[in-house]
């Protein structure tokens, strides 16, 4: 019965792990990479580097990308399948102006896209709408519009004389 058992997952088995294949790619500094990884029951994408993902906001004019720590200046990742996915477009900035710039700019930019949610903590999706979970002693500003399966945040600090930001943007959906 063994025998049979281990027979019968290998000869399920080989044609799943035929049909994946993987792919990285990646500059020589490890600044940039590229990861595809596909597989009969779904897929992983992840970019990131220094080419800005497409979060449906204008960055801050004047801000440049910002690396924290050995985290990419900005990522763009997807996962899913035909029955649900997730995208995720991100990206970290630094701007010599202030926390309260950024956000008046952000804040009149995120309108386009519906009512803005402002926070000064965390935000958390309740009955598909952004609502505050404030944090005392909150270092950051955040911004939300949108509902859980398609929604864009923007989180802005005070870093030095300037401001440190991250502008986000979140799909759930079908393939992705």
């Amino acid at each position: 019965m063994r025998s049979f058992t281990a027979g019968a997952a290998l000869v399920i088995g080989l044609p799943l792990t035929t049909a994946c294949s993987v792919s990285v790619d990646h500059d020589k500094y490890h600044e940039q990479a590229d990861v595809q990884i596909r597989t009969p029951v779904g897929h992983v994408s992840v970019r990131t580097g220094r080419q800005l993902p497409d979060t449906g906001l204008a960055v801050y004019p004047g801000s440049v990308p910002m690396r924290r720590h050995r985290e990419a200046e900005a990522a763009d990742v997807s996962v899913g399948n035909s029955l649900f996915g997730v995208k995720v477009a991100a990206a970290n900035f630094f701007s010599d102006a202030s926390p309260e710039a950024i956000v008046r700019y952000y804040r009149t930019a995120m309108r386009a896209h519906g009512p803005v949610t402002e926070c000064h903590g965390n935000i958390d999706f309740r009955r598909h709408q952004p609502v505050c979970r404030g944090r005392l002693f909150s270092h950051s500003t955040q911004l939300a519009v949108g509902n859980e399966e398609r929604h864009r945040l923007v989180s802005v600090k005070r870093r030095g004389s300037g401001s440190e930001y991250s502008v986000v943007y979140v799909q759930l959906a079908g393939e992705s």
